[in-house]
């Protein structure tokens, strides 16, 4: 009975190997965001949401940025939130473009010192 439920298993995972071999042995890469400070001052409480997705960081100096990967399942948009060391309000800021794939992409948001957004995408 043991011989028999052992050869069921290695049965079932060689067909599991099988079936998903491209999935385990490839694994799929995916799109970059990048929040840059060029503001001149401190971020603080950083969230970026994109594709039912929310990443948090908690602060990034002048100069500095954070790196998110991410994938998503369709086309989606950016959430950015954020605020400055100095400063009691939230800014915030929607936009770009996100495609599904097959295309992957590093999209780079920068604050400048306006508390404005310069987004651009480039290929991977």
């Amino acid at each position: 009975m043991k011989r028999l439920l052992l050869l069921v298993l290695f049965a079932v995972a060689l067909w599991y190997g099988w079936r998903h071999w491209g999935e385990l042995v490839n694994k799929r890469s995916g799109h970059e965001a990048v929040v840059e400070n060029t503001s001149g001052r401190e971020l603080t409480r950083v969230r970026l949401s994109v594709g039912g997705q929310t990443f948090v960081k908690e602060s990034i100096p002048d100069g500095g940025k954070a790196v998110f990967p991410f994938r998503v399942d369709a086309d989606a948009t950016f959430d950015l939130v954020w605020r400055f060391a100095d400063a009691a309000n939230e800014q915030s800021w929607s936009g770009g473009m996100v495609p599904r794939g097959p295309m992957l992409q590093r999209h780079v948001m920068t604050v400048d010192a306006d508390g404005a957004i310069l987004y651009h995408p480039e290929n991977k």
